[in-house]
């Protein structure tokens, strides 16, 4: 296979290399001189200088590849673009305005019609505008669907070459003992790869005969800060995304798409790229024609701790789906599409299928820990035009464990393909591996045989099968949300179970502390973790004894014996031995579900003591405004009650008063009416409120009773049951 990227520390070694030959030509001239026979090494100063200049050009070549530095002018002619109009300051701002225009006009378009229209307006450039629309504005255009792949190539380039820039001298400021020093470097050596020329190995079409050329890189996508920060204090940086092309894919009657599973990231990049320039070539190395390799990390792939959990794949399958349909205006209408899927990728692209990706025409799924809890079969995708494929290599824990649900290697309606080779969770991609085969097989068509197998779990894997059982009991006892936050921590459990570091029994104590860590006792009880694991070292004990006396030349009546009194044995030493240590958990279930109760307790205490003073707080302050507009009706009407009393004597003793004193009694009147109608209603209105929030916090108080009693009920049950299991 062609190298992915020159290797200036390749050039360097080569360059000495040939300074050592050049050095041993004065002693071979010395020695040809003592011989008299100087004449037939006439050749030797020639050959010396050619090697000495030789090595100098690897060396300047070495330099150039460990410290690139390109103009953006230099980005667009590596891709054929030219560069006069770009030069030209602002050059570019007004195809960018046209090109915000189009995007703006069909915001609410699907994925498809805006790449359409995107690609129509790139149309009506030309290649001087296009380049200069590139250097205005590289992030857009490099990763906009629907622009000329060559102009996306160019514009990447550029963005690549100043993320380069920057976090060279972000690095050039850490020592090497910084937490984030490895992971910086990491990215800029990644960064600077991305610069470097490849090495493409080709059958000349013209001549028919083997060449090698260096070609630059070309990235379809490139956002070297989109996603999450794994571990900010490893590296400051996002995960980024990107996305990289082998072949022409404006041209390419075979296309494949690469979709990578957690821990994928652009440090580490050309790790997985690798497997499409191996999927791209075939046997010998040679890049197939009319095929094109998209390596697809597009989304925010999840690291270790979070790959239980299905959310970053429900996202990611939106942008797979989105990339799908788009991408489908730069090429040809009637090219053979694949999607090659690995790991926590299947369930990705399960998510896309889902979301509506259909325009596919075969899928390969490997390595996969399942598609989702609703994919029991390839019908479920309702695809019959799609040709679906599923690889699982012998010992590859992430499929035996089914976190995310059936593995798709054990459909009955999926043609699953041999990986004879491959070995493991990482070497579908590896030479002279039929899983590889079997994928180029797929990708280039033309008729070439798959090769097939049907191994089950324990031809593959000694205790495969089994660990998958104690996952599934997990899964079935434990909520899905909870088993998503366990995730982390089981994960290395179940890892040393299949990599032989732990046996079953080893296994107990940490599941029983991930399960009391998450409040999961009551749901996986001691006695009931126990004797799961248990049963299942059993079978392994009868599995293992059958192969060993089969492979002393047993016959299987013998070997059937003797696997029935190891599983035996098995079972009645481990309920022996792991007495004490279910005592020991349920006192542990016990302490904890006395310490939830109580918590409990005194959480209903403290919510009916709130609710009780915010009702007596409102009874009080509502009481207090009662009194007041009382005391406000009652004044009045004493008060206009002597009133009246003296206009009346006032009458009596000046009958010339009269008229006036009855005005004054009507207005004192009409007065403590006004009162009575005000106060009065602010009484009503009062008291309605403390009814109703009588009755509401009332309400409140006794849901807060009645919930806190059933917990305690339900806690206090747990407890006895702890107890209980605990004495007998």
């Amino acid at each position: 296979m062609a190298l992915v990227y020159a290797d200036p520390d390749m050039l360097d070694r080569l360059a000495k290399s040939l300074d050592a030959r050049a050095g041993e030509i004065p002693h071979l001239k010395s020695r040809a001189s003592t011989l008299g026979v100087t004449a037939n090494v006439s050749g030797l100063a020639a050959i010396a200088t050619w090697l000495g200049e030789t090595a100098s050009d690897l060396r300047r070549r070495a330099r150039i590849l460990r410290a690139p530095s390109e103009s953006p002018f230099g980005s667009l002619s590596e891709f054929g673009l030219p560069t006069s109009l770009a030069r030209k300051p602002g050059a570019g701002d007004e195809f960018e305005s046209g090109l915000q225009a189009v995007l703006g006009a069909h915001k609410n378009g699907t994925p498809k019609e805006r790449a359409q229209a995107v690609k129509d307006y790139f149309a009506t450039l030309t290649p001087d505008e296009q380049a200069a629309l590139a250097v205005t504005n590289p992030s857009l255009v490099g990763n906009l669907d629907g622009v000329p792949v060559n102009v996306r190539f160019a514009a990447n380039r550029i963005s690549i070459q100043k993320e380069y820039n920057e976090e060279s001298e972000y690095l050039s400021n850490l020592t090497k003992n910084d937490p984030a020093f490895k992971r910086t470097k990491d990215r800029v050596d990644a960064l600077r790869s991305f610069l470097n020329p490849r090495v493409k190995k080709f059958t000349d079409p013209n001549t028919n005969r083997p060449t090698e050329v260096e070609v630059p890189r070309q990235f379809l996508v490139f956002d070297a800060h989109y996603g999450s920060t794994a571990d900010a204090k490893s590296s400051p940086f996002p995960d980024g995304r990107i996305a990289e092309v082998v072949g022409n894919l404006e041209t390419a009657k075979n296309v494949s798409f690469r979709v990578p599973g957690i821990t994928n990231r652009l440090d580490n990049f050309n790790g997985f790229t690798s497997g499409g320039y191996m999927l791209a070539s075939d046997a010998q190395g040679f890049e197939q024609p009319d095929t094109a390799v998209v390596s697809w990390l597009g989304y925010d792939t999840p690291e270790l701790g979070d790959s239980v959990d299905p959310a970053k794949a429900e996202v990611g399958g939106r942008q797979l789906n989105a990339f799908r349909q788009a991408i489908s205006v730069n090429l040809q209408p009637d090219a053979n599409t694949s999607i090659f899927a690995h790991s926590y990728g299947t369930l990705v692209t399960s998510k896309a299928l889902q979301d509506g990706l259909t325009n596919i025409d075969n899928v390969t799924f490997m390595g996969s820990p399942g598609l989702g809890p609703n994919i029991h079969a390839v019908a479920d995708f309702h695809m019959p035009n799609t040709k679906f494929y599923a690889m699982r290599a012998p010992e590859d824990m992430v499929s035996y464990t089914q976190g995310h649900g059936d593995d798709p290697a054990g459909f009955k309606d999926i043609i699953r393909l041999n990986t004879d080779g491959s070995t493991g969770h990482s070497q579908y991609y590896n030479p002279r591996t039929q899983s590889l085969e079997n994928m180029r097989r797929i990708l280039f068509g033309g008729g070439q045989s798959l090769t097939f197998t049907d191994t089950t779990l324990d031809e593959e894997m000694t205790g495969a099968a089994e660990v998958r059982k104690l996952v599934a009991f997990l899964h079935e006892k434990v909520p899905p949300e909870v088993v998503s936050e366990m995730g982390g921590d089981l994960d290395p459990i179940v890892q040393g179970l299949l990599n032989g570091r732990s046996t079953f029994t080893d296994v107990i104590g940490p599941i029983h502390a991930v399960l009391n860590k998450h409040n999961m006792l009551d749901r996986v009880k001691p006695d009931e973790l126990v004797g799961e694991v248990t049963t299942l070292a059993s079978e392994l004990a009868y599995k293992q004894a059958f192969k060993a006396a089969k492979e002393h030349g047993a016959p299987d009546w013998v070997a059937a014996t003797a696997a029935t009194t190891a599983a035996g044995s098995t079972k009645g030493l481990l309920s022996v031995a792991t007495w004490p240590v279910v005592k020991v958990m349920e006192l542990d279930r016990l302490q904890n579900n006395t310490r939830q109760l109580f918590s409990g307790l005194a959480v209903g205490g403290r919510q009916l003591f709130n609710d009780g003073a915010a009702l007596a707080g409102t009874l009080a302050h509502d009481g207090g405004r009662v009194l007041s507009d009382g005391t406000a009706i009652a004044g009045s009407v004493v008060n206009t009650g002597g009133r009246v009393v003296y206009e009346i004597g006032d009458t009596l003793i000046n009958p010339a008063h009269a008229f006036q004193n009855a005005g004054d009694i009507t207005r004192s009147l009409k007065a403590t009416k006004d009162t009575f109608v005000d106060k009065g209603a602010d009484i009503v209105n009062t008291v309605d409120h403390a009814v109703d929030q009588t009755v509401e916090q009332g309400g409140k108080m006794i849901n807060s009773g009645l919930d806190t009693g059933k917990k305690a009920l339900d806690k206090g049950g747990d407890v006895v049951d702890s107890v209980v299991n605990f004495v007998f």
